[in-house]
């Protein structure tokens, strides 16, 4: 039963960020950038245990980018719209592509009955996007961090994109 309970940790993590994040909106504006550096701190986690623990699942493969799709949504509207210290432009791009993905993954698991798992493109975007988040909300301006941000955005969503039609095409997961 122990080890059940700690093989479920990185998906109990996930789901806390899942339901936590919309609460950025809400909270206190000086605790935002603390509470949005745990959220991303918890993302690190779960992706870390679930390796270490060889505890990886479908349900992971769904709950974790999920939740990190809900804690990037949440975090962009208050950085964007209650705090301006990042261009909208950013958030409409990171909204349409994670629409996209989310369309395109449920497209393919229908169509197909294969659930994309996360690349590494769409990783390395989640963790930039989350670096100038926190960089912006501790009150410093970075170009090179919003710039690389957009372009890790449209890389990943270009990736995600190829990476769908070879699952339509195959009928299994792009090999990484």
């Amino acid at each position: 039963m122990m080890f059940h309970c700690v093989r479920s940790l990185p998906n109990i993590i996930s789901a806390t960020r899942l339901l936590g994040s919309p609460l950025l909106l809400v909270i206190e504006q000086s605790y935002v950038k603390w509470f949005f550096s745990l959220l991303a701190l918890s993302d690190a986690l779960d992706g870390f245990l679930a390796r270490s623990l060889k505890a990886q699942s479908n349900l992971g493969k769904v709950l974790d980018p999920l939740a990190d799709k809900v804690m990037m949504f949440f975090a962009f509207l208050v950085c964007v719209f209650k705090l301006r210290v990042l261009p909208e432009y950013l958030f409409y791009m990171l909204l349409m592509r994670d629409v996209f993905i989310l369309m395109g993954s449920v497209y393919l698991f229908k169509r197909k009955g294969v659930l994309p798992s996360p690349s590494p493109w769409g990783k390395l975007t989640t963790f930039t996007l989350s670096l100038t988040i926190v960089v912006h909300l501790f009150g410093y301006e970075s170009q090179i961090l919003v710039f690389l941000s957009l372009l890790f955005t449209l890389y990943s969503w270009t990736d995600y994109f190829i990476r769908g039609l070879h699952i339509l095409r195959y009928k299994k997961d792009y090999p990484y």
